[in-house]
């Protein structure tokens, strides 16, 4: 205390020590917000209402906040109705354990809206890293201003900037710090039993991990893995890797409740492997490239930008995702740091002195380059860790420790004024190195505005719930761009409407989500008439992904009879439909029938022996279909279909005659399945065509009563 200055009699010393630290805290997360909002240049209300990132993953994150803001999907049901029209669009099958994270997103969207909400999102995601680095290095005793410091780098990393909103579950990698002082905990020689505030500490930690991005709970795990072995194997003490072993445990459950709900739909309805592929040549392309460490793929000193764009960007043979692994000019210092005084140690023949960081960063090394462990671990199938460049922010976190406890070290007894200013100077040029200056948010506020125009006059023109189906036909997710639409892009108007439903952004792989593309084979005749009985106001088309810019589909469409544009503008137009009022679902055709073939006048499918038929009633009673098809077969066979128990047509099929067929099909509410069984299996038909044959059906009609 200064002289002249009291203590207050009703502050105790631990009191006056937690107000020093908070106010310490509420400073940095207060520098943190400021720096952030000059990066983002969000200094006005109106920016604030512009999204920092309006393109790609980010489209697919922010309509998984809206959807869950709207209350369409919770933390246990993934079926938002607005999607996947006119089902509901399923979320199931792709796995993943985020949903804390998309509820944080939501709940920020539902009380701020879907653009501000995701900057809030992504704000969110700086402070708390710098508030986690601060306080493990406070944990482990370095220094007040060095720690600050290294916190303030932590949080804006290049990787922070590389995956932004677009890749939010990575740039929540706020928890890292904590993990890596849990592991330090877990590998302690000390033979007693830890503490219970430690076991509670290490729990919360591990729960961290077990419900947010898997890449950083697989290496935390290896981890403490490691540290099992240490305990155990080399110092006998299993009862200190009983921590570590629980750990893992608790991950390995969270992972499961995290993802019951996708389990149970595969266990209920067969496993759908289209909706996730994941091969051997991303664990190459998309591996840790160490020399992309010490390389910008962007900077502020344009030589240095050049300088690495022509010796390598330009000229290397496999860039999976450049920029992120950028440590910045303070975190390679540090890590040739770490690599001298690791040296010295070897040739000193002293590796008890070894800093335990350099150990962690060999494994990481060892485990995540090209050809590397990971790599080796693929050639057996397990193949899910592709992206291991993402390992390049731990190793981050471990150089910034290191650095900040050698500063600390090395300072302990100058001048606070001397430390002070040396941490001042490196957090100024850290972040001068490691801050992108990123284009102005008006550089794509037009489509943005583009987007509310076309959702503020789809929703003045047509009823509440109102079906939109959009064209290109698109799987959902991770496809490849259509023409000049990105992946994605379908949800667009989806983010800025309210009351409407879209044909868009139902998962990939399931039999019930094919009949748009077979729709749209049809041709503008064919698909119109056939989106009109199931209820379909509009049809929405994205410019971009055709040559012409959509020219011949609108005039396909005027000469279908359907020439009415209700919202015109660059990139969308929609045109109006005429929905039927006794409206129909389309049938889901199982996995053996195959695609449809043909055209708008005459179709066929063929299946390759028993197959089914779900025809589904969502309405609130009772209704009735007529299906007229006919029946075609290569060879003679017997074909019997069933509703139940009920035989609802059986007959002798002949190949040289089709076979009409009229069924009168009751549809209770939910879901009716047709089977069609036949006594003879398929067969290859011997003209070139490799498939297995049994019998087709040829103009399937479904007509309501």
């Amino acid at each position: 205390m200064e002289k002249g200055i009291t203590k207050p009699r009703w502050l105790s010393a631990r009191s006056q020590g937690i107000l020093r630290e908070t106010l310490r805290v509420s400073a940095l997360l207060a520098l943190v917000t400021l720096l952030w909002c000059a990066c983002y240049d969000r200094w006005t209300i109106r920016a604030w209402k512009e999204p920092i990132a309006y393109g790609g993953d980010a489209w697919w994150g922010m309509a998984g906040a809206k959807a869950f803001a709207d209350r369409e999907i919770t933390l246990t049901s993934k079926a938002p109705v607005s999607l996947g029209a006119p089902f509901r669009a399923n979320w199931y099958d792709y796995p993943s354990i985020e949903e804390g994270l998309i509820a944080w997103w939501g709940y920020l969207v539902r009380w701020f809206g879907v653009f501000t909400g995701s900057n809030l999102v992504l704000l969110t995601a700086h402070l708390l890293a710098a508030l986690s680095f601060y306080f493990v290095g406070r944990r482990l005793r370095y220094s007040i201003w060095f720690s600050a410091a290294g916190a303030v780098l932590f949080a804006f990393s290049r990787f922070a900037f590389a995956r932004g909103v677009q890749h939010i579950s990575l740039t929540y990698y706020w928890h890292i710090p904590l993990g890596l002082l849990v592991v330090w905990y877990c590998f302690e020689p000390d033979p007693s039993p830890p503490s219970k505030r430690r076991i509670w500490f290490c729990t919360a930690v591990a729960t961290l991990f077990g419900i947010q991005n898997i890449y950083y709970t697989g290496l935390f795990c290896q981890f403490l893995l490691a540290a099992i072995l240490y305990q155990g194997w080399v110092r006998r003490q299993w009862r200190r890797a009983a921590l570590p072993f629980s750990l893992i445990c608790l991950m390995a459950g969270l992972f499961v409740l995290m993802n019951i709900d996708t389990f149970w739909y595969h266990f209920r309805n067969g496993p759908n492997p289209s909706v996730l592929v994941r091969t051997y040549v991303g664990l190459e392309l998309y591996a840790l490239k160490p020399i992309e460490l010490f390389l910008p793929l962007v900077h502020r000193i344009t030589a240095f930008q050049d300088w690495a764009q022509a010796t390598y960007f330009k000229q290397s043979y496999s860039i999976g995702e450049p920029g992120s692994a950028y440590l910045g000019i303070v975190g390679i210092a540090a890590l040739l740091w770490l690599g001298a005084k690791s040296l010295l140690s070897f040739v000193r023949n002293r590796l008890e002195t070894t800093p335990s960081h350099f150990w962690f960063v060999l494994w990481i090394f060892a485990f995540s380059v090209i050809g590397g462990i990971n790599g080796m671990i693929g050639l057996f199938g397990l193949v899910f860790f592709r992206c291991t460049n993402r390992y390049s922010i731990v190793i981050l976190a471990f150089v910034l420790l290191f650095l900040v406890r050698e500063l600390s070290r090395l300072t302990r007894r100058w001048p606070a004024a001397w430390s002070i200013i040396l941490a001042v100077a490196i957090t100024s040029v850290g972040c001068y190195d490691q801050t992108v200056v990123l284009p102005p948010w008006d550089l794509h506020s037009a489509g943005v505005q583009e987007d509310a125009y076309v959702a503020s006059q789809l929703r003045a023109k047509l009823p509440k719930r109102a079906m939109i189906f959009q064209l290109p036909v698109a799987d959902f997710p991770e496809v490849p761009a259509i023409g000049a639409m990105i992946d994605y892009e379908h949800f667009r108007p989806y983010l800025q409407s309210k009351d409407l439903r879209f044909s868009y952004g139902s998962d990939k792989g399931r039999t019930r989500e094919r009949w748009q593309a077979e729709a749209a084979s049809l041709g503008m005749r064919g698909l119109v008439p056939l989106l009109e009985s199931y209820g379909f106001s509009t049809i929405l088309i994205t410019r971009p992904a055709y040559a012409d810019n959509g020219n011949a589909l609108v005039a396909e469409l005027a000469a279908a009879g359907r020439s009415t544009i209700l919202v015109e503008a660059p990139r969308l137009v929609a045109i109006a439909l005429e929905p039927s009022a006794n409206r129909m679902l389309p049938p889901d055709f199982d996995r053996h029938w195959y695609d449809l073939e043909g055209s708008d006048k005459d179709t066929r499918r063929w299946s390759d022996g028993d197959a089914t038929i779900t025809l589904e009633n969502n309405s609130s009673k009772p209704k009735s279909v007529h299906l007229t098809f006919s029946v075609d077969t290569l060879k003679q066979r017997e074909l019997r279909v069933t509703n139940g128990k009920e035989i609802v047509y059986q007959g002798r099929l002949e190949p040289a005659n089709s076979t009409p067929v009229n069924l009168a099909v009751p549809l209770p509410v939910g879901k009716t399945v047709l089977h069609f069984n036949t006594d003879v299996p398929a067969e290859a038909p011997g003209n070139g065509d490799t498939r297995r044959l049994a019998f087709s059906i040829t103009n399937f009609q479904q007509v309501a009563d």
